[in-house]
């Protein structure tokens, strides 16, 4: 048996899948999560059920690439039943793409999602009328607690009927759809004739082409007709209809029993007018740099501290009598794990507990729409603002996410960008850890300040270079809410050690590695022909090429490597703020990690790859230069 999740954006759909199946997806309130279609299992008594967590989608007649994966999906994998998940805080938005379902003949089982969310704003859902009215099951759920789910899989299990309920349209958009279905062969088809009629009328691009033609012709005729005769598209009034059957039911189904939401609205509305919305990002993002820089220095003062205290003795012991061979390696071991305890615990986990937070209140897409007229700017929308706060956390998914946009050029922008300016966990972990920890707060915004105007300059540019009308913005916002601890500790420690289980081998291996070449004596040949313009231009020690090239394979081994180098994790004793500065900064830009390049190469082709490297390289050593020459007087 087979069972597929539909629904539109930040429902929490992701959230169902991973509650079904037990597989560790990370959900977040923002579209886009799931633009690729996950597939798991799920188990009901000795059945094993397959379930497919779809796109977000508003229609299943849209164009765009996620309401096209999702489209397409239903119709070659015709699931037993679709589990359409709504907001029920929202019911209307979500009716409107179950009348698509149920005129399509989908087995349908509603999951009135975040109903404990509905409950607070003084909402109460009718469950019994809106199944009489509906003609099928409707099951509520608290996803993020597990609440339902049970019953939901056993609903989507059990139906086994089809939903005579279907949205009547007026007489004339009626007239056509029959004149439409008369044309057809309805064994040419997968589906029932009247939704493919309705879908030819409102533009379904794959529907249009498969009718030929003869049929889509006649619709067009049909549909000018009805233009002329009523002053408005055909698309426009099936669309009214829908939305006014959906408010129907939802009057009748839904009751309000508290004041309180008219205030939550207000604060809902603060958070995206500009005129207290950006005071609100600019507390939120000082927020964030503040927890990271002293929460994360704290955290790695007390970690390394006893870090040194106990495990220092025990490798002098091992070194005792070896050969410099096997010390220069067990040196290698010690300062891996004290670079990993100095990095990824107290800043990139910092940072990924702060980020979950943000995902999970809802506020990130409040950001979108707060950011939506800036981003025009770049020649992009405010969507874009998601790949970007995720390229914060790693650049991989974040290069992923631009398949969300609307064109290919907006996606290629975004990339560069993402690519080049905006610095990932990783980097700002060096950041941090290096100018924010020693040469103060103040040094360290001033390089995202730089980056912030990187970001602006270069978007700027390429939007000059590649012209284009930026596609619009279709956003649902969904409601503020408190993170839930459990899920926000989850999804931290999946980042997390999927980070750790990653970095630390490389790590490990590569600071043996470049202990014993230390040791041996190879290590000078590989820095010498790289000392006038690392120690002559860039003002660092001529050793941190070393740490450059480790940066290429993962950003956060380019400061462990430092600290391998220089035999401590308190870099102050090997650099002063001005080098730490310089460093720093040309590792925000420097060329992407080979994970990051492969993910580029993938989605558009080894010449933009190449091009992008190349030019983050020399971006990254210009401003490393300029930011030495002017310290320097």
């Amino acid at each position: 048996m087979e069972i597929a999740l539909a629904g539109n954006p930040n429902v929490g759909k992701s959230v169902v899948f991973s509650k079904l199946t037990g597989v560790g997806v990370i959900s977040a309130n923002y579209p886009g999560t799931t633009v690729e279609f996950l597939e798991g299992k799920a188990r009901f008594g000795e059945m094993i059920i397959d379930v497919l967590d779809l796109p977000g989608t508003y229609s299943l007649s849209g164009n765009t690439d996620d309401e096209r994966v999702a489209t397409d999906l239903l119709y070659s994998r015709k699931p037993d039943t679709v589990v359409l998940v709504a907001d029920a805080t929202r019911l209307e938005r979500s009716l409107v793409l179950l009348f698509e379902l149920l005129e399509s003949e989908y087995n349908v089982v509603v999951a009135l999602n975040m109903s404990d969310l509905a409950e607070k704003d003084g909402l109460r859902i009718d469950v019994t009328a809106l199944e009489k009215r509906l003609m099928t099951s409707a099951v509520p759920t608290v996803a993020i607690r597990d609440e339902g789910i049970d019953a939901l899989l056993q609903e989507a299990v059990r139906l086994r009927t089809k939903s005579d309920f279907r949205v009547r349209y007026d007489s004339h958009t009626e007239e056509i759809i029959s004149r439409l279905v008369d044309m057809m062969d309805a064994s040419e088809w997968a589906f029932p004739l009247r939704a493919v009629a309705i879908r030819i009328l409102m533009g379904d691009r794959a529907v249009r082409d498969k009718a030929g033609e003869r049929i889509v012709s006649v619709a067009d005729n049909l549909a000018n007709e009805f233009d002329l005769q009523h002053g408005e598209g055909i698309e426009a009034h099936i669309q009214r209809d829908r939305f006014g059957e959906a408010g129907r039911i939802a009057d009748e189904v839904v009751s309000r029993i508290s004041p309180d939401e008219r205030r939550r609205a207000r604060i809902s509305d603060m958070t995206v007018k500009p005129v207290t919305g950006i005071p609100i990002l600019i507390a939120v993002l000082a927020t964030v740099f503040l927890t990271l820089v002293f929460g994360g220095g704290f955290i790695e003062r007390v970690l390394v501290d006893s870090y040194e205290s106990v495990a220092k003795g025990f490798f002098d012991d091992m070194k005792d009598g070896a050969s410099p061979m096997v010390q220069g390696a067990l040196d290698g071991v010690y300062m891996s794990i004290e670079a990993m305890l100095a990095i990824v615990i107290p800043y990139i986990l910092v940072f990924y507990l702060m980020l979950s937070i943000l995902e999970d209140t809802g506020y990130l897409v409040r950001v979108v729409s707060l950011l939506d007229s800036v981003m025009h700017r770049t020649g992009l929308h405010g969507r874009a603002v998601i790949p970007m706060i995720v390229a914060y956390g790693c650049n991989i998914p974040a290069i992923l996410a631009t398949r969300t946009m609307g064109s290919k050029r907006e996606r290629v922008i975004l990339a560069i960008l993402i690519t080049i300016a905006i610095p990932c966990s990783a980097q700002t972990a060096i950041i941090i850890g290096t100018v924010g920890n020693y040469a103060g707060v103040l040094w360290a915004l001033l390089i995202f300040v730089i980056m912030i105007l990187l970001l602006a300059l270069l978007g700027f540019a390429l939007h000059r270079r590649m012209r284009f009308e930026p596609s619009q913005l279709m956003l649902e916002i969904p409601e503020l809410r408190m993170p839930s601890i459990g899920q926000t500790l989850g999804k931290t420690s999946l980042r997390i050690g999927e980070f750790i289980t990653i970095a630390f081998p490389l790590l490990l291996v590569g600071s043996i590695v470049l202990e014993i070449l230390m040791a041996e004596g190879v290590l000078q040949k590989l820095v010498d022909p790289a000392e006038p313009f690392i120690a002559g231009v860039l003002g660092l020690p001529a050793v941190t090429v070393v740490a450059l090239f480790f940066g290429i394979l993962r950003k956060e081994m380019a400061l462990q490597m430092l600290m391998v180098l220089f035999g401590t994790s308190n870099l102050a004793l090997a650099l002063s703020d001005h080098q730490m500065f310089v460093f720093a900064l040309v590792m925000a830009v420097f060329m992407p990690c080979l994970a990051a390049m492969a993910v580029l190469a993938k989605e558009f082709g080894i010449r933009i790859a190449i091009g992008v490297s190349a030019a983050s390289i020399a971006i990254a050593l210009t401003l490393g230069a300029s930011a030495n020459l002017i310290l320097s007087i």
